[in-house]
């Protein structure tokens, strides 16, 4: 516990003497402007914060180093490399976040692979340590990093009294739109838990971290229930993305200005997958012209019904993206 604790002051300071060299590469930065939501939008009025993607303007780094900044007070938000420059991103090293009033919120660590390792840190807005987390990895037999279930070290309410330690007590887990909180035995869920998403409460029984059964209740009265069969999935293309690709393949047809141009790389659709498994409001996230990404819009719309994802018990309406890579002088 000591090793952990006298490790977190020691990586603030380090945080500021990053912070103050970030400055002294060659880079571009391109600059969004987002809603409290992460939404983006084109008003900087209607901003709650800022992001600014940096690229290495010489080309060398096949990383992005993203920053958010608070509008209202122009404090740091969030800090981290990245190996995407799109959102949901990829962190890699140490990714920090602060509140709006400048102190940290947390720091946590990434693989090259971008998952979560080693130890994890996480403060209140009075900068009281709310919990630490282990993310436990080892290499594999193919020298592939293999990520373990976290281990949860302490836990302190928002009245600094300890209710977990060692993997064993009562923690609550944010997620900032929703919660959930209950008991844990040697840092499995035991009992009864319960938690909100957005507006939407539910209750979860879990013997051994194992989902036995579980009943939603949304703001209007409606209830699901559900179990591992139902918990969560993701819309599901029948056959799974290959097929998908491959329909696309076959039915994606290049213009002639695109030809002529030797058009290459990458079209990005994204549409929405409703309750129904329909698809619905496609548009053009990236577009490479001549007609590509119109072109993307077309063959996505005719590759059929998926089915639909699912969260906790509920089929949703669901925002997916598909890139289409070209190569228009195969």
């Amino acid at each position: 516990m000591k090793y952990y604790l006298h490790l977190s002051v020691k990586l603030i300071c380090f945080l500021l003497f990053t912070l103050c060299i970030s400055n002294l590469y060659a880079q571009v930065a391109f600059t969004s402007y987002h809603k409290r939501n992460g939404a983006e939008t084109k008003q900087r009025d209607s901003a709650y914060f800022i992001r600014t993607i940096h690229v290495d303007a010489e080309g060398k780094d096949k990383v992005y180093r993203i920053e958010e900044f608070y509008l209202r007070n122009d404090s740091i938000k969030l800090s981290g490399i990245s190996r995407n420059p799109l959102y949901p991103f990829k962190f890699q090293g140490r990714k920090y976040e602060f509140y709006e009033h400048g102190t940290l919120k947390s720091l946590e660590n990434f693989s090259d692979e971008s998952a979560l390792i080693d130890s994890a840190f996480y403060l209140y807005p009075n900068n009281k340590l709310e919990k630490i987390v282990f993310y436990p990895s080892s290499p594999d037999k193919k020298g592939k990093l293999k990520i373990e279930n976290p281990r949860y070290v302490v836990y302190y309410d928002s009245l600094n009294n300890k209710r977990l330690e060692n993997g064993t007590g009562f923690i609550r887990l944010d997620y900032g739109w929703s919660y959930e909180e209950g008991a844990m035995e040697n840092n499995l869920r035991e009992g009864q838990w319960k938690g909100k998403m957005g507006k939407d409460s539910f209750v979860e029984t879990y013997n051994h971290d194992q989902l036995v059964s579980g009943i939603k209740t949304k703001e209007n009265g409606e209830v699901f229930s559900y179990d591992t069969t139902n918990f969560m999935s993701p819309p599901d293309y029948p056959g799974g993305i290959s097929r998908l690709m491959g329909f696309i393949g076959s039915n994606y047809t290049y213009s002639r200005e695109a030809i002529s141009n030797n058009v290459s790389g990458i079209v990005m659709i994204e549409f929405i997958v409703d309750k129904d498994g329909n698809i619905k409001d496609p548009v053009v996230k990236k577009d490479l012209g001549f007609g590509t990404g119109e072109e993307g819009v077309r063959v996505i719309k005719r590759a059929g019904k998926w089915k639909p994802g699912i969260q906790r018990g509920e089929r949703l309406n669901v925002r997916y993206s598909i890139p289409i890579r070209l190569n228009s002088s195969r």
